[in-house]
């Protein structure tokens, strides 16, 4: 089993550390932090080697692979040096802040030849890859709009990253970042064009981030995607993807944790059952390990994490965000 180091002992990190055990594919050897009081504790509940720094998790020789789950603008720094330590990488999303990064941490990658992932949890779930296969299969025909949401309810809470734009803040780039993933992924292109406007609002140190906003992708295949995100907003939360034959609704698109459904034209809705797997973030060690040799996987490729960047720089230069 790999052995995995953390970086940061936030809530995702606690997830996944939570879901190593039960899915049997990795082993936590060691967690970083800031602050070793956090370290400790965080290793008190999910077991490994705690250390006061970042640093010390890469320098560990026990550590094969590391799951960064620092704050957004930390990601591209800690990712070349992941990479320059020789561990192999799963990076919580979003990967980075603009294409420049995610270039320069996919020339360092490369160079180590090192696995990496980016953690859209959601992408190595076998609904996510059903509901592809659906698609490619043709199950729907060509899939003609879709819209999906993600937002939350939060109250601005002090200097918290996740409400600080020149962080990489805000609801684009914390939730909505995951129905532009789901769109491309079903495209299997690149939008031509793209646009989101938000409410900006403003963080502690004064800088703006989007509150809640709508967005369209629009592909060269003919599909129009809309979306809509917010931190500040409690939304449905599901995905409906529209074909010249029918639809495909997805109750819980991001934690699949609920039902899909195929209506085609003129039938009731039939739900498709999905395997489960023991542990949803966890499930991404799985991935790792079984295709560690790749390099990469095939659903959550290099190339589509440098798009994904690509446009979301896009997008919040167009909001006026960061």
């Amino acid at each position: 089993m790999l052995k995995w180091g953390i970086l940061g002992t936030g809530a995702i990190a606690k997830k996944f550390a939570e879901g190593l055990p039960l899915c049997r594919s990795g082993e936590l050897a060691c967690v970083g932090s800031r602050e070793l009081a956090r370290a400790e504790h965080f290793c008190s509940e999910f077991g490994g080697v705690a250390v006061g720094e970042y640093q010390a998790v890469l320098d560990n020789p026990d550590v094969e692979a590391v799951y960064i789950s620092l704050p957004h603008h930390l990601h591209a720094e800690w990712t070349i040096r992941c990479a320059e330590a020789g561990k192999h990488i799963l990076c919580e999303k979003p990967f980075v802040l603009t294409r420049a990064e995610a270039v320069q941490c996919m020339e360092a990658i490369e160079k180590a030849g090192v696995f990496f992932m980016e953690a859209f949890m959601y992408r190595a779930h076998p609904q996510t890859l059903t509901v592809h296969e659906l698609i490619q299969n043709g199950v729907i025909g060509q899939p003609k709009t879709m819209h999906a949401e993600f937002g939350y309810m939060s109250q601005r809470a002090g200097d918290a990253f996740r409400f600080d734009g020149s962080l990489g803040g805000g609801a684009l780039m914390d939730v909505g970042c995951y129905p532009i993933s789901l769109a491309r992924f079903i495209a299997g292109v690149e939008p031509k064009q793209a646009s989101y406007s938000a409410e900006l609002m403003e963080s502690a140190n004064g800088s703006k981030y989007d509150g809640y906003g709508t967005g369209e992708l629009i592909f060269p295949t003919g599909l129009r995607a809309t979306f809509q995100c917010a931190v500040h907003l409690q939304l449905n939360n599901w995905a409906t993807i529209f074909g010249e034959n029918g639809r495909i609704h997805i109750t819980s698109p991001w934690f699949c944790s609920g039902p899909i459904f195929v209506q085609l034209n003129g039938k009731e809705p039939e739900p498709i059952t999905v395997k489960a797997v023991p542990h949803l973030w966890g499930n991404q060690s799985v991935v790792v390990d079984q295709l560690l040799s790749r390099k990469q996987a095939p659903f959550m490729s290099w190339k589509d994490s440098v798009a994904q960047a690509t446009i979301l720089e896009q997008l919040r230069k167009a909001a006026g965000i960061g």
